[in-house]
């Protein structure tokens, strides 16, 4: 019988089935451990670092320990820029526990919104936010009352300048940061700032922060002081008379620059407007940067003094050669060249004295182009000097292969050239020095930690530019200049004045425009041992716009108040120097009157445009003529603004003989050609000094006035 066999379900699993169930919950327990191995070795090996530094993060923090900045003093070791301590809060926003309290004394000290502060301590993103940077230590007091755990209290050194605005563009100012961005405070901001200190603060299991004991802390270490040229007493002057000038004469701006000759110490740097440095973020950029370097202008006659140096220097005139002014406009192309007034034939130290443009545009032919070039170089035009102080511009230059039919015509009185206000003064310096010029600088000393001298700066001789004989033969010209030609308001009583006066139109949209001028005058005094060259100039100024007319009553205000003060050594003169009590007295005195012109021998216009230079009006029956007689008499006093009558007489037409020969018994030699000349008198000279008889005689059909000279006792 055949029996069949059947399977039953649950019959017991095959041993390859048994070894499979019990294997697989082993492999994920080891799929599981070596994902967590890796993961162990990515987090604590190969990731380690960056996940230690966050935790790092969360637990530590550095701090800054700023150093503090180098203190900064003027020559006289007077203090203008310190370090004060102030103080700045932050917050760690994860940490803060009262947030409003904190916001709304805030609000309270700073005028803020008190919002404006929640804004920032609500932030979520980070450990650190800054609330409050420099505040004082009155505000400082009442936040230091403040106890939360997320509130940050750091000390941080702060800028202060003793003088306010004195001096603001030279010294500049520090950001927030305490580093320098302008002036002095940046280009020696590695000499003044030091180096920064840190150290690492922990923070406990209840939020507090602690310096920690076992993590290395670095001391910040100060910077070094510095000892300046700046003579704070004179920058103060030349500031405050700067600010009358630029107001009186209604300009844009001015400049001032006084150096030392012999050594090219900076004395003073002044621009008006000007800045407080203390609070540099209510400033504009146009009133931080250094004008006296940055800007560059068109100098005009002032410029005069470098075509005159080369004349000299090469032998090409003398000071009493004669030369022709041409009635005062002499055409080139298609350009005239203009004087302020109508001049004739006068010694070439007068031209420099009447500031004629016409003799120096016909006199710069007689210079070959090389040869002026090197002269106009070696007085350091188109060269950077090396002040120490940013943003020094070179100017602009033309060099000879550039030149062309007019350019050299142009430069001998001042234009077709670019020039900064320090180049200008630093060339009347090097004639002042005897014809040596020495570099400008205005750093003297630099002081280590305890104020010991780490280093001094001294003078340098950059090289000689004329000799000194030529030096000499220029002060003496520039002297007659302030003496008796277009710089009489510069005068100072009982010192000499060695100067010259600037007038230069400025191109506006590549024309030289007839309402905006820059006036400048600058010179050097005392003339015979020269202490101070200086510079005053304003640009664009509406109430007048002649050199002689609103520059130097600057200079002269300046130069008057410096020797009062006793700031300078002045040779004596007939007259004494005026002390401080008799200082108003003059002023007021100069203020009221003038020295009345010698018109004689001038033609109408003429006439009047002279005495208009003098604040003086003209009053006369006729405008047609020559004037033979005026009243007050040449040389008298009389009240700025009054009337001066003069009497013309008519020159015949087509006639060759003039109608009148003005009496000039009595003056000097000089002063009297300079009159016949104007009138077109053909004159003979016999000896020299002041004239003590004039006659007339008849050569053909002109005639000629013989002059008998007498040397003066």
């Amino acid at each position: 019988m055949r029996t069949t066999e059947s399977h039953s379900s649950d019959a017991p699993n095959s041993p390859d089935e048994k070894r499979w169930k019990l294997f697989l919950p082993l492999f994920f327990l080891l799929a599981g451990l070596t994902a967590v191995g890796v993961r162990l070795f990515t987090v604590q090996v190969l990731d380690g670092a960056e996940y230690r530094e966050q935790a790092r993060r969360q637990y530590e923090s550095r701090v800054t320990l700023a150093a503090n900045r180098g203190d900064i003093f003027d020559r006289s070791g007077r203090l203008i820029a310190k370090t004060m301590q102030k103080y700045s809060f932050a917050v760690d926003p994860n940490m803060v526990q009262n947030p409003k309290r904190i916001a709304a004394l805030l609000s309270s000290l700073t005028g803020k919104s008190a919002e404006s502060y929640l804004e920032r301590i609500r932030t979520d993103s980070t450990s650190f936010v800054w609330l409050e940077r420099s505040l004082t230590g009155a505000e400082y007091t009442a936040l230091d009352t403040l106890r939360d755990p997320g509130l940050i209290r750091i000390g941080e050194p702060r800028r202060s300048f003793a003088f306010g605005s004195l001096a603001a563009q030279i010294l500049g100012f520090t950001n927030i940061d305490n580093k320098g961005v302008s002036g002095i405070e940046l280009s020696w901001d590695s000499v003044l700032c030091g180096s920064n200190g840190s150290m690492i603060l922990q923070r406990d299991g209840r939020g507090r922060k602690h310096p920690s004991p076992d993590m290395p802390n670095i001391a910040p270490k100060d910077g070094h002081s510095l000892v300046l040229t700046l003579d704070m007493a004179i920058q103060g002057i030349a500031e405050s008379e700067l600010e009358r000038g630029v107001r009186e004469a209604n300009a844009e701006s001015g400049t001032v620059i006084a150096i030392r000759p012999a050594t090219g110490e900076i004395l003073a740097m002044a621009s008006y407007p000007t800045f407080n440095p203390n609070n540099p973020a209510t400033a504009a950029p146009e009133l931080v940067r250094n004008r006296a370097i940055t800007d560059m202008y068109e100098p005009g006659s002032t410029f005069k003094l470098v075509t005159a140096a080369a004349l000299l220097e090469e032998g090409l005139i003398h000071p009493e050669d004669t030369v022709d002014a041409r009635g005062g406009t002499m055409q080139i192309r298609d350009y005239t060249v203009r004087d302020a007034h109508p001049l004739h034939r006068m010694t070439f130290a007068q031209s420099v004295e009447q500031s004629s443009n016409v003799v120096f545009a016909s006199l710069s032919d007689r210079v070959p182009n090389d040869i002026f070039y090197k002269y106009v170089r070696d007085f350091g035009f188109g060269i950077v000097l090396g002040v120490d102080l940013p943003g020094e511009v070179r100017g602009i230059v033309k060099k000879p292969r550039e030149f062309d039919g007019t350019t050299k015509t142009f430069m001998a009185f001042g234009y077709e050239l670019a020039a900064t206000a320090l180049q200008i003064v630093n060339a009347y310096a090097t004639v002042a020095n005897n014809g040596i010029m020495m570099k400008p600088y205005i750093v003297q000393k630099v002081l280590d930690h305890n104020g010991e001298e780490e280093y001094v700066y001294g003078p340098q001789t950059i090289r000689r530019v004329i000799e000194e004989s030529t030096a000499r033969t220029l002060t003496e010209t520039l002297t007659g200049v302030v003496e008796h030609g277009t710089g009489r308001t510069a005068r100072v009583h009982g010192m000499h004045i060695a100067g010259k006066t600037g007038t230069a139109q400025q191109l506006v949209e590549g024309k030289y425009s007839k309402q905006n001028y820059t006036a400048s005058f600058v010179g050097f005094f005392p003339a015979e041992q020269p202490e101070i060259a200086m510079i005053v100039m304003l640009n664009k100024p509406r109430n007048g716009y002649y050199g002689g007319e609103v520059s130097a009553p600057i200079f002269q205000r300046i130069a008057q108040r410096i020797a009062s003060a006793s700031l300078i050594t002045v040779p004596q003169q007939d007259a004494p120097v005026a002390t401080t009590a008799q200082e108003d007295s003059i002023r007021a005195a100069e203020a009221l009157s003038v020295t009345v012109p010698d018109v004689r021998g001038l033609g109408y216009q003429d006439a009047a445009d002279l005495l208009h230079e003098f604040g003086l009006r003209l009053q006369s029956p006729s405008s047609q003529g020559i004037v033979y007689s005026q009243s007050p008499a040449p040389g008298s006093l009389a009240e700025r603004g009054s009337s001066i009558d003069i009497q013309l007489r008519t020159q015949p037409q087509n006639s060759t003989v003039t109608a009148v020969i003005p009496d000039v018994r009595g003056m000097t030699l000089r002063r009297a050609l300079n009159i016949l000349n104007a009138a077109r008198v053909e004159t003979r000279v016999h000896g020299n000094g002041v004239v003590v008889s004039q006659r007339q005689e008849k050569k053909g059909k002109t005639v000629v006035c013989v002059l008998e000279c007498r040397a003066r006792k």
